[in-house]
């Protein structure tokens, strides 16, 4: 079977994620109590998944699901214990410290900590394949009779309108909580997407990608105090604490992206993006 070149990219691409997400399984099972360690593990199941869902015209179904599945599993996993971790730091931010819902977080931790573990322990074990190509790619999103450069400047433009789109609609006083997690979530799938792609652009994808960066730092903290206050249940007075946090918090979001989702910064973004150049690789 002739691979085209998109296919070629995309296998290649999916693979390195693998890599780097086989190293980091490994690690956090060494280490699975350490909040840093977990946290790098969760970034590198979300830049695969990323990189299956960019490529999914590409990519064989069956063993792209099969793949999602087991990451998945191991996602929600470390999610539990992420969760306790930012709910006792937040606390602490927020003064509350030796609280009983301090210390119902941090049993709930310890017995998340062991559920990775042993979750953990077993993957160490299996094989991550990457997922086969599909020997008919579906002409969608991509182009197998098209070059790489000629899919960017098609693909990504496109992707950014629809960034922006969401991002007008999501970044207002008045959004709920909700609608900035999904936003949120798209933010880190659009960074990781372009992450794909960086070796065919230069400066403006670094400046780009710090822009992101910057974006999802801001909608976390957000999320960070949704997330514990929902944690914390009846503790109103720690709620209450955190809530506090909450306000500043989206406060600082709308200022810092009230001149992101701009007219000229859309412009900005569309021109480089529509400009790859030739890769090396």
């Amino acid at each position: 079977m002739k691979i085209n070149p998109i296919s070629k990219y995309a296998g290649g691409e999916t693979k390195l994620r693998l890599k780097r997400f086989t190293k980091d399984l490994r690690h956090a099972a060494k280490h699975s109590e350490d909040p840093e360690a977990i946290h790098d593990l969760r970034v590198s199941i979300r830049r695969v998944a990323q990189a299956l869902r960019t490529f999914r015209d590409l990519l064989d179904p069956y063993s792209v699901e099969k793949l999602r599945r087991r990451l998945h599993q191991v996602m929600d996993l470390c999610a539990a214990v992420r969760n306790c971790d930012i709910a006792l730091t937040l606390l602490d931010q927020a003064g509350i410290k030796g609280s009983a819902s301090a210390l119902r977080l941090q049993n709930t931790r310890s017995a998340a900590v062991k559920k990775l573990y042993r979750r953990l322990k077993k993957e160490r074990q299996k094989r991550r394949a990457a997922p086969d190509l599909r020997s008919h790619p579906k002409e969608e999103d991509w182009k197998p009779n098209q070059s790489l450069e000629a899919n960017l400047c098609r693909v990504l433009p496109t992707l950014v309108e629809e960034f922006f789109a969401s991002g007008r609609a999501a970044i207002s006083t008045h959004a709920s909580d909700q609608t900035l997690h999904q936003f949120r979530l798209r933010a880190k799938r659009f960074r990781y997407t372009l992450e794909l792609f960086e070796r065919f652009y230069g400066s403006e994808m670094e400046r780009g990608s710090e822009i992101l960066k910057h974006l999802q730092d801001r909608l976390g903290a957000i999320n960070d105090c949704a997330t514990t206050i929902e944690m914390l249940g009846a503790d109103r007075g720690a709620a209450a604490a955190v809530g506090k946090l909450l306000r500043k918090r989206r406060a600082a979001l709308h200022a810092y992206a009230l001149g992101r989702f701009a007219a000229k910064e859309l412009d900005w973004w569309k021109r480089w993006l529509a400009l790859p150049r030739k890769s090396a690789a």
